[in-house]
């Protein structure tokens, strides 16, 4: 159940969505699990989140002096495969925020500069149907 106030409050306070950001770089898989499953909440409450979650992640970045969506990135270049729910929420994350994106340009913007990501999701792909 959502509380509409309180999802009024999240979307008002991008901090809160750094922060949850920052935690899907923790070295907890619980934590990290519950802050995509939060954060894809978020992007699937409204389309005009994504813009947020993207601006909360370049905030991040940019206070860290990292790229953006390395938290993401670490989740989907785990070697072991370990937790694949992680890795599907991490993928969830990324394809709602960029598909609720307003305009194709943005998109394909943003999709081109992380195009490793596909590389990344073959490779977990092919070590699945290896196995």
């Amino acid at each position: 159940m959502l509380f509409v106030d309180g999802m009024n409050g999240v979307i008002n306070h991008n901090e809160t969505v750094q922060w949850l950001y920052t935690l899907t770089g923790s070295s907890s898989r619980l934590v990290v699990k519950t802050a995509l499953k939060l954060l894809i909440v978020f992007v699937e409450y409204s389309e005009s989140n994504s813009p947020l979650l993207i601006r909360a992640v370049n905030t991040v970045a940019g206070q860290r002096a990292v790229k953006p969506w390395s938290y993401m990135m670490e989740v989907l270049e785990e070697r072991n495969g370990a937790d694949t729910e992680l890795l599907v929420f991490a993928m969830t994350l990324i394809n709602k925020t960029l598909v609720a994106l307003p305009d194709q340009d943005s998109f394909y913007d943003r999709c081109s500069g992380t195009l490793w990501v596909i590389l990344i999701c073959d490779l977990h792909y092919f070590s699945f149907m290896k196995t």
